[in-house]
Formats: structure tokens, sequence, C-alpha cells
């Protein structure tokens, strides 16, 4: 045999088990670590802080409600419950007794309610049995007949035994209530004094530390059983996030560290423990945005499945959206903050947050409590964004720059040349933006170009001016002081501003029309005078409404205007040659066909020719067709591209070029507002491959709001089941929404609280135009149809006045049935009532007693009264006014219209303090009504021209 000869390792053994004890050393280091990693995880430590600062709130709330305890009536009903407690322990053996009593009847009442059960069930079979077979066999007997009607007569036995005993168990309960009852009583009034004190103390208890409910069930690796520190989640299966190539039910976590954003009492504490504001608005249970339908990042945008703070997307931006440098390092420091780049909707400035409005709320330029988008929609529209940009929402408006197919009839050429050269210069307040001398166009070497283009752009426009003839050619000549004060007291300056106003400051209401700044400078008096006595007549599409100035108020307004005068804006900076005229048109044509084409084409033009062919390209390349009617131009499409889904832009898609911004798309937008040109910084580029949107001169406000517009403009992710439910009222409130802001009504009226903006120019309030808000219930809708179209004073002695506008019937239609729908009387169709004097008895009696006459005219002013305090005239009020609201207006005025001056005659109704009709209240309101009815002889617009018929609305059950 060979020789045994020992085995031996290729490894040895004692080092490896020196490795083994040192890598199960470590695993195990790294399994604690894992474990107490999740167990301080940074929202988990939010969730235990945020248990004390519950218990500190609903300590002081327990405070508030023991103090607000009234002391003297709980101590009243303290000693009324001892006293009657002794009353019931004197008692104690007699109800001890009748429970005994009690217990034992009910024993037998279940004994023989279950022998009436049983028999019911028995009798029911067989009577069901019985008439199968009477049905089927008409040899019935009567002995099966005598069984059924027997078996009844049991029955009948057994729930008469049953109504016995309930009668005995009731008489009992009876008398033990008698005994006990007081104190039961006493007792509910007691917790219901203590109602919220004895809710908190429950609560505290709650919150009051556990070792099962603190310990056992957070601690690690026993917490997947019932913790109290958990998740929080809500997934609105209505609302979806686009995945690029999927839609996926949003999910929202937030609330997982922001625990109190749906409590109140926590509004000054600092995130994540404060209260969302306006909680009866947004996220509140019974506001129209609950939590749990909406979740938070519809509207806050951000990754809201993330649970840690830079996974969902917060931005430190401060109130420019500029990265703040203090909150950004503290955030790096504390929750190890990166910029976010991995999710396409980082979390929106809290300032706009009302951009996500526009995701439900589609197509509105007005909606409910977003103040911020409303004003942002509304300079938007009036900057005329939408003109060069398609825009959802904005399409079919008319061009938001004055027409200039008759500039010649107008203007002059040097002073649109220095219009064009710096706008702002002339007027501080207008919306026409600077095309030229921009930030890449500011050179020594653009100049030449620059006025090349602005010479040849003035050209072409009075080259293709038409003629205009004046309706008067020679008028009068009026008085400054009375022009002054009829721009001043007719309602002038509610569309425009005549002072050094900013146009931030004065908002696209009061700029709604052109600023009148040096007016007198711009435009002769000839002018002047036709456009303000008839603007139609120059312009057929323009929104400047007739203002029925006879011929002397006119002359005196247009005399007004004409004193006006200011800056003739900025002369030329720089001269050009004919070279340079033939140069910049040579760039242009190179760009449509080479460029020996091109060169032969300049040279075979005289310089009138090549002045109106550079003129005609600029146009074009600026874009001013856009906002201006240009003859030429009728059918070219704009020059920006479409914004529809802007908001919802990758932001790989927005290129920062060179300009040091933070990498968001707010902040890319917000500097295209403020320095369109900007992202031509440091780059070499020819004229033509330059950006060319113009710059406006905004503000950060205006910047901020335009941001908010556009941010709003978002892809539709959200499913039908998402969006407002239908009805006839919903689309009349928008469509009359959308009208009533477009015209620049809300200016002058106060309309479901919105608007009423000229009454801060009035020195008495009451003296504005009047609340609109219960017209729709007010005032018959034939009698508003009339009115429109045949426009008259209702109140004579006011200064302002209501334009006559050129809307046709279905815009018309469409501010009646928005008045409707405010006023929240659309509905069937109702025959109209009709008064005789029978009906009205004792009303006259009452007009006089209440001295009605005093503050209502009935064709003379009354006399002595002041203005403010004069009233429409009643002789209106059959064809005008609707009988049912009569009644309410007399019975609280205040509710209707606050701050009226109409005095409330029943302040306590149905109470009353007149003898007239038995001092019954209704029936005195009743007359009264009747005998306003019986009025006749008003004005009357109906008795003028009228143009259309007014179509009564559409309505169905739902509405």
């Amino acid at each position: 045999m060979a020789d045994k000869k020992s085995v031996g390792h290729a490894y040895n053994v004692d080092f490896l088990n020196v490795v083994f004890a040192a890598s199960s050393v470590f695993l195990f280091i790294c399994t604690i670590w894992m474990v107490w990693d999740d167990y301080d995880r940074e929202w988990k430590n939010y969730q235990r802080r945020f248990v004390q600062l519950e218990m500190e709130v609903t300590r002081a709330n327990l405070a508030q409600a023991e103090a607000g305890v009234d002391k003297e009536e709980l101590q009243a009903l303290e000693s009324e419950l001892s006293a009657e407690e002794e009353k019931l322990a004197a008692s104690q053996d007699q109800v001890a007794e009748l429970e005994e009593k009690l217990a034992a009847v009910n024993n037998d009442l279940y004994r023989v309610n279950q022998d009436y059960q049983f028999a019911k069930a028995t009798y029911d079979v067989d009577r069901y049995t019985y008439e199968v077979r009477t049905n089927e066999d008409d040899s019935i007997g009567e002995q099966e007949t005598a069984i059924i009607a027997e078996a009844l007569e049991d029955l009948n036995r057994l729930n008469l035994v049953v109504e016995s005993v309930t009668a005995d168990r009731e008489a009992l309960q009876g008398e033990i209530g008698a005994l006990t009852g007081q104190v039961s009583a006493i007792r509910s009034q007691i917790r219901s004094l203590n109602g919220e004190k004895i809710r908190h103390e429950d609560r505290i208890a709650a919150l009051q530390p556990s070792l099962v409910n603190d310990l056992v069930l957070n601690a690690p690796l026993l917490d997947f059983m019932a913790p109290t520190i958990r998740v929080q989640q809500v997934i609105t299966p209505t609302v979806v996030d686009d995945l690029n190539f999927t839609r996926v039910s949003k999910m929202d976590r937030c609330m997982t560290c922001h625990l109190a954003i749906d409590r109140e009492g926590y509004e000054d504490y600092p995130q994540p423990f404060k209260t969302h504001p306006n909680l009866d608005v947004y996220i509140g249970s019974a506001s129209p945005h609950p939590m749990e339908k909406v979740g938070c990042t519809v509207c806050h945008e951000g990754m809201g499945q993330s649970i840690t703070f830079r996974d969902a997307s917060h931005t430190p931006l401060d109130s420019h959206w500029v990265h703040d440098k203090e909150e950004t390092e503290r955030w790096e420091s504390e929750h190890e903050w990166k910029e976010p780049h991995l999710w396409d909707y980082p979390m929106l400035p809290s300032q706009m947050t009302e951009a996500s409005c526009a995701k439900c709320h589609d197509a509105q330029v007005y909606v409910p409590k977003a103040e911020k988008l409303n004003l942002a929609y509304g300079l938007y529209e009036r900057a005329g964004c939408y003109a060069c940009h398609k825009s959802e929402g904005f399409e079919g408006l008319r061009k938001p720059g004055p027409d200039l197919t008759k500039i010649d009839s107008k203007l002059t050429r040097e002073w649109v040349a220095n219009w064009v050269r710096e706008p702002s210069s002339i007027k501080p307040s207008t919306w026409m933006p600077r095309v030229w001398y921009n930030e890449n166009s500011s050179s020594p070497e653009d100049g030449p170009r620059n006025e090349a283009e602005i010479h040849a752009t003035v050209s072409y426009l009075f080259a293709n001016s038409e003629p205009h003839e004046f309706r008067v050619e020679s008028p009068p000549v009026g008085d400054v002081e009375r022009g002054e004060a009829l721009v001043a007291n007719t309602g002038c300056l509610a569309c425009h501003v005549a002072d050094e106003t900013s146009r931030f400051e004065a908002g696209p209401r009061r700029t709604f029309g052109q600023p009148l700044q040096s007016i007198g400078s711009k435009t002769t008096y000839e002018w002047l005078y036709n456009w303000v006595r008839d603007p139609e007549h120059y312009s057929a599409d323009t929104y400047m409404p007739n203002m029925r100035l006879t011929d002397r108020e006119a002359a005196d307004v247009a005399t007004y205007l004409s004193s006006m005068t200011g800056s003739g804006g900025e002369a030329a900076k720089a001269s050009y040659e004919e070279q340079d005229i033939d140069n910049v048109l040579l760039d242009y044509l190179k760009t449509v066909m080479p460029t020996e084409e091109a060169l032969e084409a300049v040279d075979g033009m005289d310089l009138e020719t090549k002045t109106l062919e550079l003129g005609r390209r600029a146009i074009t390349r600026y874009g001013c067709y856009s906002c201006h009617e240009i003859k030429g131009f009728e059918n070219v499409q704009p020059i920006g591209i479409e914004l529809s889904e802007e908001g919802s832009k990758s932001l790989t898609q927005l290129d920062f070029q060179f300009v040091h911004l933070p990498h968001t798309k707010t902040a890319w937008f917000r500097q295209k507002m403020l320095e369109p040109r900007s992202f031509d910084r440091n780059r070499v580029l020819v004229p033509m491959d330059r950006l060319r949107m113009p710059n406006y001169g905004f503000s950060e406000e205006e910047a901020e709001l335009f941001v908010t517009a556009i941010m709003s403009f978002q892809r539709k992710v959200q499913r039908s089941e998402a969006m407002p439910p239908g009805s006839a009222r919903l689309d009349a409130l928008v469509a009359g929404q959308n009208l009533t802001r477009r015209r620049n009504c809300v200016a002058c009226h106060e309309i479901d609280g919105d608007g009423g903006d000229y009454r801060a120019l009035l020195d008495d309030p009451s003296l504005a135009p009047p609340l609109l808000t219960p017209q729709g219930a007010k005032v018959k809708p034939e009698w508003m149809h009339s009115f429109f179209h045949n426009v008259i004073p209702i109140r004579p002695w006011l200064d302002v006045r209501m334009p006559s506008f050129s809307l046709d019937d279905a815009h018309w239609n469409e501010a009646i049935r928005y008045f409707q729908a405010v006023s929240n009387v659309v509905g069937p169709f109702k025959m109209e009532e009709v008064f005789r004097a029978a009906d009205a008895r004792g009303g006259a009696e009452l007009f006089k007693l209440l001295q009605c006459q005093r503050c209502h005219v009935l064709d003379k002013i009354p006399e002595g009264q002041p203005t403010a305090n004069l009233a429409p005239d009643l002789r209106m009020t059959p064809e005008r006014l609707q009988p049912d609201w009569i009644l309410d207006w007399l019975m609280l005025p205040l509710a209707i219209q606050p701050g009226t001056r109409m005095p409330a005659y029943w302040p306590d109704f149905p109470e009353t303090y007149y003898e007239h009709l038995d001092g019954d209240a209704k029936a005195q309101i009743l007359a009264i009504r009747n005998h306003l009815m019986t009025f006749r002889g008003g004005p009357s617009p109906v008795e003028g021209t009228r143009l259309g018929t007014y179509v009564p609305p559409v309505t169905s059950s739902d509405d």
C-alpha cells in the first residue's frame, strides 16, 4: 500500500475564519445601519415632531374651549344635577325594582315575539300553499279554508300578546324615565356645553405617549403591522400624470410631511406644518377642490410620489424666480438638495400656483377666486400676445393694435417714425413694444440698419394708406375745461389713462383703450372730433363704444384732448444712405433667393421701390400685421410659435444659450419677458438670424403675471370626469365672463364679486355705474335687449353714462344669459303676470306713507335731494323690473345690493310696524309691488329702434 499522506488545503482555514468573522461583523453593522436609516427617515421625523406640535395646538384649543364655556350656566347645571342625583339616590330602591321588572318583561317580550314570528312564518307558508291550490283546484273543501282561518286567529291572538307585553315594557320605561330622565337631560346639557372641551381632552388622551403605539408598532422591523407613523397618500383616478407614452392616476404623498395642510389652527406655524390658505376654496373637505379628489401636485406641480425633500422637486425660488442663495445653501446643507433635472414639472413658485387652474377651467379668461391668473390673462390679452402666438382660448379676437389702413388721415410720417423707435418715450403706459434698438440691435453698426428699416416701414404704411372722408370736415372748437370734465366724469377714464399712472398700476382695464398721454401731439383736431363723435366711422372693428356725445360735447372733448401735448418721441439715432437700404434689402432677399439673383433684383429697383419693398419685408419679419390691420397683409399668418401647450414644454426644449439662469421653465420665461433678445448674447449671428421678439419693457410684477399666463397653457391631462359638470348655466357663465371682460364691462360695473374699478376714481362711490350681480333676477330680458340696442338714461342726473356698443344679437343674448346665470334664475318659461289697479289695494297709501317719491323719480327729479340719494324713475317698473325681484328687494334690499341707500322698511320680516292691511307684512309688500306695476309713461328703450330679437336661453331640469 502507498503511504498515507496528509491531505493539504489550497486555502488557510484560520485566515478564512478571520475573514468570515470580519464580514459577519460588517454585515451586522450594515444591517443595523440599514434599519436605523429607515427608522430615521426624514418624513418619519416630521411626523414625530408633528405629534408634539399637535399636542401643543390641542392644549391651546382646550384652553380656548374652557375659556369659552359659560361658567355660570355650567355651575347652575351642575348644582341642578347634584340636586336631581340626590333625588334619584333616594329613589334608587324603587328604580332597581322597576329595572328588575323591566328585565323580566323584556324576557317575556322576547319569548312571545319569537312565538309570534314562528307562527307568522308558518302561517305565510300555509297561506301561500292554500292560495296556490285554490288557483289550481276548484274542489278545495271547507275544512282547508277553516284551518287557514283558524291559523290567522291564532296569529292575531299572539300579536295581541306581543302588543300587551310591549305596552307593559313602555309603561315601566316611562316610570323609570320619570325618576331618571331629569338627570339624563341635565347631563346631556352639560355634555353639549362642554362638547369642544371634551373633544380636545379626548384628543390629548389619544396623543399621550403609549408603549404599544409609540414603541412597539413603530419599532424597526415591527412597523409593517399597524404603525401610527406611516406614508400618507391620495390617489386621484380622475386626474392623471402624462408620462410620455402613458397616463397614470396621479398619486400624491405630500401630506406625509405636510400633516396640517387641511387642518385649521396651524396657520402661523412654519412649513411643513402650516395650514393651507383659503381652506374654503382649496383642500378643505367642503371646498370645491377637496384634497381627496385633486391632491396637491395638480396645482403645485412637483413629484408627488416622492417622500424625500429633494426628489419632491422643491425649488428655492425668490420673488423673481431666481435661486435664493441663502435658502439654496440651507437646503443643500439640511436636505442634500440639488437642482431637479429628473422631473419635467418641478414645483411652481407659490405666487404663480394659480397657473394650474387652467387644467380644469379650460378656455376661461376669468376663474373665480384666481385673482392673479385673471389679472395675468387680462395683461396677456391687452398686450396682444395672442396676435403673434396662437393661444387656445384666445382665438377669434380682433387685432389688438389700431387699424393702420387709413394712417395718412390720422398721423404724420415723422410722428410715426419717432413712435416706433421708442413708444414709451411718448406714452409711458402704452402696450406698443419697442421693435428696434433692442439688446441685439443697439450697436453703432446697427444704427443705420435700424433707421433704414424704420424709414422703409413708415413709407410702406403711408404709401398703402386708404383715403378717409371725415363726416365733419371743419368741426367747431370747444371748451377745454368742459372737455376735461366730460372725460373725467362720463366714464372715459375707466378705459383710458390720461395722467402719468404706470401701466402696471393702471392695470389691464384702465389700459384697455389707448393712453391719452400726448394725444394732442399725435393727431389732428379734426380726427379727434370725428373719432369721439363716431368711432365706427373710422374703424368698423373698433372696441371703442359710442358715447353719444352731442356736437358741442364732441367739440369740448376734442379740444381738451388736443391740449394734451407732450413728448414728440425720440429722433433718429443714426443716419443712413441709399447703400444702407440696398444692403439691408439684400439681406432680406438672400433668405428667399440665391445671392446673385438678389443682387440683380436690388440693382433693378429705384430708390422708392427699394424702400417700399424693404418696408414690406420688415413688416413681415417683425410681424407688425399681427397686431395692426395693414393693407397687403390681410391673410398673412402670425410669426410667433403656438403657446397653447407652452407650460407643458420639456425643459430640454428651451435654449438657455449663454445666459446664466436657474435651469427652470419659469426662470427662462421670465428672462424672455424682461429681455426677450438676451439669448443672443455672446453669439455670432448675421442680422437675419437674430431674435426678433419686441421689448415691452415689462416690470418684474408684469413679467411674473405673464409667466403665470404662459405656464397655465398646458397639455390637457385631466380626464373628463375631473372637469366641472356641464350645464346650460355653466356655459352661460363662461361665455358671459369672457364677453364682459373682453369688452371691458367690468371696468365700470361690478358683477359676481369682480370689477367696478371705476368707483376708485369717484369721490362718491354711490355715483358709480350700478352693480350687475342681481341684474338677471331684477330686469326683464326683453327690456335689457332693447336697452342694449337703444340706450336710454336710467339715472339722468349722473355724469357717467352707459355707452352704446355695436354688438350683434348673439353677443347681447350671451350677456343676458350671463346675468341670469349669475342670479341663478335660468329656468323654464314663466307666464308673465298681469296686474290691475284692483290688485294694488292699500299699495298707494303705503307708497305715500313710506315717502317713496322722496328719492325715486316720477317724471321730475325731486327737489332738495342730494344727487347720491336719487333713484330711478318708477314709471319704468312694469316694463323693466321682474315682479318677484321687487318683492325680494322691498323685503331686504341690503341682502341684494350691499351698501344701497334704499331703506329696509321691514327689517324684521314678517313682523311689521304698519297698521295697513291688518298689519300683515307680506300683504303690505305685495300691495306696494302691485301698485308699482300699475305705473305707466316712463322712459322706454322699447319705443326706440329695435335691432334683432331676444332669444330666451335653452334650459334643462338640471339647471
